[in-house]
């Protein structure tokens, strides 16, 4: 059987190749920067959690200290500024966390980006292989039809001669 002719687009499916593993690598990034932000996100409710528990617990002691009238008028309202500076620095991280989820959907939009990308430079690549396996399928059937052209003349001959033994 005759030597396979190298792929004429070769070059260009070595670089589709290179392109859907850099969408690869990219989704990958993408996915992890994701996620970097969405546990930094967790952990801001995680600490939005702790602040309010910390200001409900002040609110009890200070209204249990005050129901037994172990605080004075001015340790009431130093208690009542304290909660509400713990309710300011809430609101701070209230807002941080409304930024921080923008940025997790920026991040989402980009995962979706890289996804995309992706399934475009595979859907490139697959369609330069299948051109890749009809070229070569088609050198098959054509050296198949020739070896069976040249099995058909050898046997005319052979036929012609009267083989005589």
């Amino acid at each position: 059987m005759a030597k396979q002719p190298e792929y004429r687009l070769q070059v260009l499916l070595d670089v589709r190749q290179r392109k859907k593993e850099a969408a690869e690598k990219a989704l990958g990034a993408a996915l992890a920067a994701h996620q970097a932000e969405l546990d930094k996100q967790q952990q801001m409710e995680a600490e939005l959690a702790r602040m309010v528990a910390k200001r409900e617990q002040r609110r009890r002691e200070y209204a249990e200290k005050a129901m037994r009238g172990e605080m004075s008028a001015r340790d009431v309202a130093g208690a009542q500024t304290y909660v509400e500076r713990l309710e300011e620095q809430e609101a701070v991280q209230k807002s941080a966390i409304e930024a921080q989820k923008a940025v997790v959907a920026d991040r989402q939009r980009e995962v979706d980006a890289a996804r995309a990308a992706l399934v475009e430079a595979t859907r490139e690549l697959k369609a330069l292989e299948k051109h890749k396996e009809k070229v070569i399928d088609d050198w098959k059937k054509g050296v198949q039809a020739k070896e069976e052209e040249a099995m058909d003349e050898l046997a005319q001959q052979i036929f012609l001669k009267g083989d005589r033994y």
